[in-house]
């Protein structure tokens, strides 16, 4: 019978500790949830300081960051253009006023009133013919 009430208390004593371990396992993991979130804030703050700070950058001048300013400068740049190029593929138009994308058919933005001029026509690439005579060749180079 002594075995038995061992084992038992064993057992207990067992299922005390694996209560505790998960109580704590949850606990730390709500620490961390709640360390997540005040990160994510941090992040989120910082990124609009850097907006900010980037709108600006005009006003206060930094060396330090001219190369971000200019490597972000670029990155707007490229995103301008494929959005542009997006509204192309689509058969549309981009209003210059506020760069919506507006139907071909429209003169004026739905959106700000602004005259859309129709877009250029892409330009065509002819066939080029080359004389044979005027192409030049070079012997192989014999030291490759």
């Amino acid at each position: 019978m002594e075995f038995f009430n061992k084992v038992g208390s064993s057992i207990s004593n067992k299922s005390k500790d694996v209560a505790r371990k998960a109580k704590e396992i949850a606990e730390v993991s709500n620490l961390n949830n709640q360390i997540n979130a005040q990160e994510d804030i941090i992040n989120k703050i910082c990124l609009e300081i850097g907006k900010t700070v980037y709108n600006k950058r005009d006003l206060f001048p930094d060396t330090e960051l001219e190369e971000k300013y200019t490597t972000a400068s670029n990155a707007y740049a490229e995103i301008a253009r494929l959005k542009s190029k997006i509204i192309f593929v689509k058969g549309a138009k981009q209003c210059p006023g506020c760069g919506i994308e507006v139907p071909l058919t429209s003169s004026f933005c739905p959106d700000c009133g602004a005259a859309v001029p129709a877009p250029e026509p892409e330009p065509t690439v002819e066939n080029i013919v080359i004389p044979p005579d005027s192409i030049i060749y070079y012997p192989n180079d014999p030291t490759k």
